[in-house]
């Protein structure tokens, strides 16, 4: 049995967590580990027109952005094909889902991604970490972004689940 690599993805982080793909795939390679690439979010509120009227309730919600997520990501690490890689997207707490599935999956490896430096995403990031580290045996990761060249605004104007533009080639 290979060991077991678990990238836990958060609102917020996803386009860290698309940038920082490439060292989340090196690791699994030095580590011999198979990824699971989790995307946790908060149940979506049921989705109304202008005129309240039900267009999609929480269910169908949930399947569009699961839709969405599992597409992105998956198109994102289809470069990688020497690394197992599975895509798992899970609704609630995200400090709770993540404590469970990091207990159903028994990961070696756990990391976490870090969008911002600022105080309250240390917390939150700290706060994370010293939950898994309660984990048997589980080594727990922080990856941040590397800094790109763009401007502020473009930054913010990009979508949250979409893959960079160009991904790198697999190394050998």
């Amino acid at each position: 049995m290979s060991a077991r690599l678990l990238a836990v993805i958060t609102p917020g982080e996803e386009a860290t967590a698309l940038s920082s793909l490439t060292g989340l795939v090196t690791i699994a390679r030095a580590a011999q580990a198979d990824v699971r690439l989790a995307y946790f979010r908060d149940l979506p509120p049921a989705r109304v027109d202008r005129h309240d009227r039900l267009v999609a309730d929480t269910d169908a919600e949930m399947a569009r952005i699961a839709s969405a997520a599992t597409q992105a990501l998956g198109s994102a690490t289809r470069v990688f094909d020497d690394v197992a890689v599975e895509t798992v997207v899970r609704f609630g707490r995200p400090r709770r889902e993540v404590a469970l599935e990091a207990e159903a999956y028994q990961p070696r490896i756990i990391v976490l991604f870090s969008a911002t430096r600022g105080l309250l995403s240390r917390l939150r990031g700290w706060a994370l970490r010293r939950r898994l580290a309660r984990q048997r045996g589980a080594q727990v990761l922080v990856l941040r972004a590397t800094p790109r060249s763009v401007g502020r605004r473009a930054a913010a104007v990009e979508p949250a689940l979409t893959p960079p533009a160009r991904l790198p080639a697999r190394r050998d």
